[in-house]
């Protein structure tokens, strides 16, 4: 009987015939790199703020990285247990003659979306900005523990 070989056990990267999913796995990215490769991509795309959430035992912490913009196009809302961050990001206008070598900033508005857990006390957010990184503080309702629920034995006749 052959030796158990892990997958990655070889060195380097697996033999796509070997590993129909890896083969897969490769597909899919040469796929995405021949789509953000493409000259005809020229606009920049959205921008969209990534966030953490965490659960600390007495509430819950958002944060979500905003470099580059200011606290003044910054909205926070909640709709329902739905928390909406929107904002903007403007482009500075150009000087007369200046000319642009390279342009990876992405600007635009943007909102995300996080639905909030069933104990969120709605009413008590909080939010503070500093360094491009904005923190949303939303507290727990005391008290709203998860319900067990019993698992009846099936009983044949």
């Amino acid at each position: 009987m052959g030796k158990l070989e892990r997958y990655g056990d070889r060195g380097g990267f697996p033999d796509p015939f070997a590993y129909p999913l890896a083969q897969i796995h490769s597909e899919i990215n040469r796929a995405f790199e021949r789509f953000f490769e493409n000259p005809a991509w020229t606009h920049p795309m959205a921008m969209m703020p990534a966030i953490n959430m965490k659960d600390d035992g007495n509430q819950y912490q958002i944060e979500a990285e905003m470099p580059g913009i200011e606290e003044k196009d910054v909205e926070i809302e909640v709709h329902g247990r739905q928390l909406t961050i929107k904002g903007e990001r403007t482009q500075e206008e150009r000087k007369q003659g200046e000319r642009m070598y390279i342009s990876e900033r992405r600007y635009g508005s943007f909102h995300r979306t996080v639905t909030l857990p069933e104990d969120a006390n709605l009413d008590h957010i909080t939010a503070d900005y500093e360094n491009g990184v904005l923190m949303i503080t939303v507290p727990k309702v005391p008290g709203k523990e998860p319900r067990k629920i019993r698992i009846n034995r099936n009983r044949r006749s």
